[in-house]
């Protein structure tokens, strides 16, 4: 009996193995080859996210002066859509860049919603991503940024 077990006499506890976890050859697995571009040109990809996220918030404040205007109420959120690296992205840590997840498809595809009409987390994000800061690796991961009013 292992000496964990002493306060629990009535279960029959055995140590069958020690020592640490094999981790697989190679380091746990392939890449997305369009996310390794990505990872290789920050620049780019970066500038080319910051500029869809750009072109999302200026539609987002015509929408809500154009609601103004016409007496409706504003919008408290809106929709967004991303492409992503369906391998390696895990669509529930879309709140460390202010995204509620609303869907996601086995494709790569993610509706989701912000609350936040700057996108100040995402904008973050990207430029850590950018100037290759701690926080930022993950942005590679994410594609392409879908207007919300446009489908993929």
């Amino acid at each position: 009996m292992v000496e964990s077990s002493q306060g629990f006499p009535h279960i029959q506890l055995r140590l069958t193995t020690e020592g640490r976890a094999a981790s697989p050859p190679g380091g746990g697995g392939k890449r997305n080859p369009i996310t390794v571009v990505n990872l290789s040109n920050r620049q780019g990809h970066g500038n080319k996210l910051k500029g869809s996220v750009e072109s999302l918030i200026f539609d987002w404040q015509e929408t809500q002066e154009e609601r103004e205007q016409e007496g409706k109420p504003p919008l408290k959120s809106r929709r967004i859509i991303l492409e992503i690296d369906p391998d390696s992205f895990n669509p529930d840590g879309l709140k460390a860049y202010g995204i509620e997840l609303i869907a996601d498809t086995e494709d790569g595809y993610i509706i989701g919603a912000s609350a936040d009409l700057e996108l100040s987390k995402l904008q973050e994000k990207i430029e850590k991503f950018i100037n290759e800061q701690y926080g930022g690796k993950t942005v590679a991961q994410i594609w392409e940024i879908i207007d919300g009013k446009k489908k993929p």
